[in-house]
């Protein structure tokens, strides 16, 4: 009995400090630990972000000028919502898709913190500008080279990943959400 009970405490132990050693290593916490002090609901998206000036950012490359212009908070935060839905909804419109989705979009001070996560996630490749994760649902992004095609090619990314069980191929995505990146404003 007890050679058992030393048995399993061994396990136990063990156990334990590979959760622990994971915990230190996986850089899904680093991912997350980046972006997560702020949250901001649409109605297809949850924004995170660490400080509002990014945000700020994000809602003047992908809604124009206007966001900037306006010195009420609460009116900036309206507009960048209303920007980032239009935009997902003109996305699911130019796709024919529409299904029901709500994603995160992650929101970065610099391009030097995307291109960090991509390689973190593991993900081959020069690092984009901009990037989907279809696992955590997530669109990783940094305002600095940001445009609204550059966001609206990735929202169609989010969208193709929704809409088809299981995703197409990433060459037949790539080709759809080019074709909404070229097409976004134009009839």
């Amino acid at each position: 009995m007890l050679v058992l009970n030393r048995i399993r405490g061994v396990q136990v132990l063990g156990a334990l400090l590979w959760l622990l050693a994971a915990s230190l290593f996986y850089p899904a916490g680093r991912v997350a630990a980046q972006s997560e002090a702020y949250a901001f609901e649409t109605r297809y998206a949850t924004i995170r972000y660490s400080d509002e000036a990014d945000l700020l950012d994000f809602g003047k490359k992908t809604g124009g000028a206007s966001v900037s212009l306006v010195r009420d908070r609460g009116k900036a935060l309206s507009l960048i919502k209303e920007n980032t839905d239009r935009i997902v909804f003109r996305v699911k419109a130019l796709l024919d898709m529409h299904p029901e989705l709500h994603f995160n979009i992650s929101v970065h001070k610099s391009p030097d913190e995307v291109s960090g996560i991509y390689k973190d996630l593991g993900m081959t490749g020069a690092p984009p500008i901009a990037f989907y994760a279809h696992k955590s649902h997530t669109i990783f992004l940094s305002p600095d080279r940001l445009s609204d095609g550059i966001f609206a090619h990735e929202v169609a990314h989010a969208v193709i990943n929704c809409y088809f069980a299981p995703p197409p191929p990433p060459q037949v995505q790539e080709i759809l959400a080019q074709y909404v990146d070229k097409h976004l404003w134009g009839d």
